[in-house]
């Protein structure tokens, strides 16, 4: 497998993409979550709406490079949709939502560590 892509087009600006210098799929989760809704009623029934499932991945970086975390800082700050290819060369895996805070820290001189929380949409 190769290195994960990422795609996304910033406000007034053309579609850009990233490949990951270093491959991902040692530190990843691949999560579905159930959004079906489900309470009882009064009389004790349960009711229940059902929704589709919906992927949300969990990317963890350890030690990158500081040009790595300033281009993840620069997606993040972008505020929009992300293309998730898990294989640079392939199909597109989902389309996204960057959901948790930026989180990188650095945990030795030029280099820093984090996680990425993409949610379809």
């Amino acid at each position: 497998m190769g290195n994960a892509k990422l795609e996304w087009t910033p406000k007034g600006v053309s579609r850009q993409s990233y490949t990951l210098p270093v491959n991902f799929s040692w530190d990843y989760q691949e999560l579905s979550q159930d959004e079906t809704e489900r309470e009882r009623a009064l009389d004790g029934t349960l009711r229940s709406y059902s929704r589709g499932l919906k992927q949300r991945w969990l990317l963890k970086f350890q030690y990158i490079s500081p040009a790595q975390k300033d281009q993840l800082t620069i997606i993040k700050q972008a505020q929009t949709d992300i293309d998730f290819f898990r294989d640079a060369g392939g199909a597109k895996t989902f389309t996204g939502v960057w959901t948790n805070d930026l989180d990188f820290r650095e945990v030795t001189p030029g280099a820093w560590s984090g996680t990425i929380v993409l949610e379809e949409i």
